[in-house]
């Protein structure tokens, strides 16, 4: 054989060892891909490869390699199963996020904003309720807030004057029969000190030294003490009797103006609004002013 016939094979012999390692290093890093090779001076090969991949963790692989040599085939085929667990649940798409609707303070009354129509002005701040003009609609219901707070200081002196008054203790007698006693106490206190005032009078004439006209002197002075108790006490009386009719008379007034404050707070609220005003209603704008 003549020298560059054997270097030509050299050359062959080379070149194929060289393919033939980058095959075997390809089967080695590609553990999951199948490859099948015919050689032939006419062979054709072909390969394929799929895989997907979803969140139940499956995977697929397969290789198809077809080459004619002399009407010779060959196939290979790898298919692979994965699974992969994750820390996190599945969601599904459509999963809508829910919201919670935020209530009114007239909510838990049953009642719907469009009910109380233009009441809902009662949401208005405090600073408008102040400052409004008195007639405009937050105006108007500002005055049946402040009929609302009076009627409840009404309702609070009324039990405070309640309890006062069950505490005293009623007169004996009526006024007008202890105020002719102290009219009379009154005139016999001026008699007896009259009576001291001449009785003095005349001992001091007789040089004070006189027995007798001392005696009734000091006895004057005992009648004149006594005349004036009596006096003080029937003043006492008057003084009581007085103060209890007074708070008699100021609980009923109280009485009164507390039973008749419904029908003005009511009236107020209808002056203010433009609907009718149950008392469903009357509770909702009560609610929503904070009262």
């Amino acid at each position: 054989m003549t020298k560059p016939a054997i270097r030509v094979l050299r050359a062959c012999s080379l070149t194929i060892a060289l393919l033939g390692s980058v095959a075997v290093v390809s089967a080695v890093s590609l553990p999951d891909m199948a490859f099948a090779k015919s050689g032939n001076d006419g062979g054709n090969g072909n390969g394929g490869g799929n895989g997907n991949g979803n969140g139940g963790g499956k995977g697929n692989a397969g290789g198809n390699g077809n080459g004619n040599a002399d009407g010779g085939n060959g196939n290979g085929g790898a298919n692979g199963k994965s699974v992969e667990k994750s820390g996190a649940k599945p969601v599904k798409a459509d999963t809508a996020l829910k919201t919670t609707k935020a209530r009114t303070p007239i909510d838990d009354l049953g009642l719907k904003p469009s009910e109380l129509g233009a009441l809902n002005a009662a949401r208005a701040n405090p600073n408008a309720l102040k400052n409004a003009a008195p007639n405009s609609r937050v105006g108007r219901i500002a005055a049946y807030r402040d009929a609302v707070l009076e009627g409840r200081e009404l309702e609070a002196e009324l039990q405070e004057k309640t309890a006062l008054f069950e505490s005293m203790t009623p007169p004996d007698r009526e006024i007008a029969e202890i105020e002719g006693a102290l009219e009379a106490a009154r005139t016999d206190v001026d008699v007896k000190a009259d009576e001291v005032a001449r009785l003095e009078a005349e001992l001091a004439e007789a040089g004070g030294e006189d027995a007798a006209l001392q005696d009734q002197l000091d006895a004057a002075r005992e009648a004149l003490t006594a005349a004036q108790a009596a006096e003080d006490g029937l003043e006492a009386e008057l003084a009581d009797a007085q103060a209890y009719a007074q708070l008699e008379a100021e609980i009923a007034e109280l009485e009164t103006r507390v039973e008749a404050q419904p029908e003005v707070e009511r009236s107020l609220l209808e002056a203010a609004a433009n609907k009718p005003v149950t008392d469903a209603v009357e509770a909702a704008v009560k609610k929503l002013l904070g009262l």
